[in-house]
């Protein structure tokens, strides 16, 4: 019998879209402004694995370690940023880069959405027997 795919699947299917968006944005941007992190890196990418492994079969636990790493990049990104938040607040650029808050804000916006919809996914069936 063939499995039918539902909307559960779908938002799984968008999360890891947008995490490949999140994960390339930040690549391109980490290195010049001195934001390189390997466990930003390592996060996304194994949460976008796991997306990935969720298209393939579903698992209850596999979409809740998704979350879970999607949730780590981003709080490890913003966390990693207050300096510059500080900075921007305060006007002057002297425990980060108070002009990058703007992308610093875009990529951990799109890390949110793909928490947001792992967690939405988790709540859903997402293969209909």
């Amino acid at each position: 019998m063939k499995e039918r795919k539902t909307f559960g699947f779908c938002l799984v299917v968008l999360a890891a879209v947008l995490g490949i968006v999140s994960l390339v944005r930040f690549q391109m941007w980490a290195p010049s402004h001195n934001g390189s992190d390997t466990i930003i890196t390592a996060a996304l990418v194994i949460a976008i694995l796991l997306d990935i492994c969720l298209m393939i079969r579903d698992s209850s636990f596999a979409i809740i370690l998704a979350t879970v790493g999607y949730t780590v990049a981003g709080v490890k990104l913003l966390t990693n940023s207050v300096g510059s938040f500080v900075d921007a607040f305060q006007g002057i650029n002297m425990f980060g880069d108070a002009t990058q808050v703007g992308s610093i804000i875009s990529i951990a916006a799109v890390i949110l959405v793909c928490v947001l919809l792992s967690i939405i996914a988790s709540f859903m069936t997402r293969v209909k027997a």
